[in-house]
């Protein structure tokens, strides 16, 4: 009897907790595959926000091998819905990237009101742009680590990370150069014959 009365109870305790939203924050690029040289951009977007909660503050960081990357800026808000951290367009939230070897970390905090990011916060979106340059050839992996979320009413707000990756080859010699090497290796070889 005690049995099915604490099953029952855990069962009422579980539907009563608040369900939180499986919110996700990923890396995302366009170009997983350039060459050394090449300009590369990886999105960090966060999505699967719902009615019922909004981002109000995040600090984020990306690692990558500084031996093949080199982090050039980053750019914050989404490109189409604008920064949805500052709906209000305050300009008071003054968002902050930190770069170090192999690291980049973004941080911003919303000063909008919670009602107005609830409200008006799009449920996906980008919170910034990464941008970096290929130095040399190989795999860099990225890998996004979630020190702190904060949701609405500055609450700790749990969610998934997914990580991104970049090939990066070396820059191939065109077809049209071995057009002028033959020649050149064979006029080289002649006027050593010439000497001898």
């Amino acid at each position: 009897m005690f049995k099915k009365q604490f099953q029952r109870s855990l069962l009422l305790f579980a539907l009563a907790l608040p369900a939180q939203a499986s919110v996700v924050i990923s890396l995302n690029t366009d170009t997983p595959q350039i060459q050394v040289g090449d300009n590369v951009s990886f999105a960090v977007n966060i999505s699967r926000l719902d009615a019922a909660v909004a981002l109000s503050s995040y600090d984020l960081s990306v690692n990558f091998d500084p031996a093949l990357l080199q982090f050039d800026h980053a750019i914050f808000g989404d490109s189409i819905l604008g920064d949805q951290l500052d709906i209000a367009q305050s300009g008071l939230n003054f968002p902050s990237v930190l770069a170090g070897d192999g690291l980049v970390s973004l941080i911003e905090f919303s000063l909008d009101d919670s009602s107005v990011l609830l409200s008006q916060q799009a449920n996906d979106f980008t919170l910034a742009r990464l941008f970096f340059t290929a130095i040399s050839t190989g795999i860099s992996p990225l890998n996004l680590t979630i020190i702190s979320l904060a949701d609405h009413d500055a609450k700790p707000l749990i969610a998934d990370s997914n990580n991104s990756s970049v090939s990066i080859a070396a820059v191939p010699i065109p077809p049209a150069i071995w057009t002028f090497i033959s020649p050149l290796a064979l006029f080289m070889r002649k006027r050593g014959k010439l000497q001898d």
